[in-house]
């Protein structure tokens, strides 16, 4: 008996290993190896061009320099064209570096320097002083003329005021004078008025509007000089105010509104600062 169980399992055996040896090695648990092979990304469309990346990325064209340079202004020194923030500190920057230019005869890139200055930092002496010696060098002698007298206007005592009445007697052969026209006259003296109607008002921004445009018409009338400190001081704009007090005073020293003028001057150097 015991012979015939033992022959059985000696026949049995060989089935059952060659039954393991089929089975599908799908049934088999699968195990991924640690280093796998990364998927490369799919190649971009062929209509894509390669410079273009997705918005968020940086690209090395994003921190390329601008070479236009600033945006030009008018060239003139009324100190309320265009205008930006307050920004001493830029102003000088800019002052810095239009000197640099100036010395190596590049005079469109120091006029840039010069008007953005004055844009920042409006009736800057030393920047108006730099503006005239531009103009002058691209003979733009009209404009360098009226800006040499807006620095001796300033600083009549200055240490470039030598330079600038050499340069002026210099010049004066060269300049048109042009006198604004009774029409544009007018206009100002309207836009005067309409300013200090609205500082009765308390009214600083429509002043200050009014005012500007009459200052880009006659710059140096003193009445809309004073009269812009004023509305610059209300809107608490103080170093600009402080700036328009001293050009009033600067065109009309003993006029009368110039014991105001020192007075607020004053007022202000108590409060910010000189």
């Amino acid at each position: 008996m015991k012979s015939v169980f033992v022959l059985s399992l000696f026949l049995l055996f060989p089935l059952c290993v060659a039954q393991a040896q089929g089975q599908s090695q799908d049934d088999q648990p699968h195990i991924q190896p640690r280093n796998m092979p990364k998927e490369e990304p799919p190649p971009p469309p062929k209509d894509q061009p390669e410079s273009e990346q997705p918005k968020g990325e940086s690209s090395s064209k994003d921190s390329q320099l601008n070479m236009n340079g600033p945006v030009k202004t008018s060239g003139d020194n009324s100190g309320v064209s265009e205008l930006l923030p307050w920004d001493p500190h830029k102003a000088a920057k800019d002052i810095e570096v239009g000197q640099f230019y100036l010395k190596r005869k590049n005079y469109r890139a120091a006029l840039d320097r010069f008007n953005e200055a004055l844009r920042y930092k409006p009736n800057d002496a030393e920047a108006t002083f730099y503006l005239a010696a531009t103009q002058d060098k691209l003979e733009f002698y009209d404009q360098a003329y009226q800006n040499y007298n807006a620095y001796l206007k300033l600083l009549p005592d200055g240490p470039l005021s030598k330079q600038a009445h050499e340069a002026v007697s210099r010049i004066a052969p060269h300049v048109q004078v042009k006198l604004p026209s009774q029409q544009d006259a007018e206009q100002a003296k309207q836009l005067i008025q309409q300013g200090e109607d609205a500082l009765t008002r308390n009214d600083f921004d429509s002043a200050h509007t009014s005012l500007v445009k009459a200052l880009q018409i006659l710059p140096d009338d003193p009445t809309a000089n004073f009269r812009l400190a004023e509305s610059l001081q209300g809107l608490q704009r103080l170093d600009e105010a402080r700036i328009f007090y001293r050009k009033y005073l600067g065109l009309q020293p003993s006029g009368k509104m110039a014991s105001e003028a020192r007075r607020q001057i004053e007022v202000i150097n108590y409060t910010i600062g000189k």
